[in-house]
C-alpha cells in the first residue's frame, strides 16, 4: 500500500471521528460565544436567540 493511500485513509478515519456538528460549522464553544456576543450587542434577537441555540446546544450534545 502506498504512503498517499494510507494518508488518504488515515484523513477519511480522522473526518469520521468529528460531530457533524464541527463538519459544518465549527466548534460548539465558538457558535454559542458567538451568539451570545451578538444578543449582548442587540444584532440576535434576545428572545429568539436563546432558544435556537438551547436547541443547538442539545442536538449537538445528543449527536456525540
Amino acid at each position: 500500500m502506498s504512503v498517499r493511500s494510507l494518508l488518504g485513509r488515515v484523513q477519511r478515519l480522522e473526518q469520521a471521528r468529528t460531530s457533524p456538528w464541527d463538519r459544518l460549522i465549527g466548534p460548539i464553544e465558538e457558535f454559542e460565544a458567538f451568539v451570545r456576543d451578538g444578543i449582548a450587542l442587540g444584532k440576535l434577537d434576545a428572545r429568539d436567540a436563546p432558544v435556537v441555540l438551547a436547541s443547538v446546544l442539545r442536538w449537538a450534545r445528543d449527536t456525540n
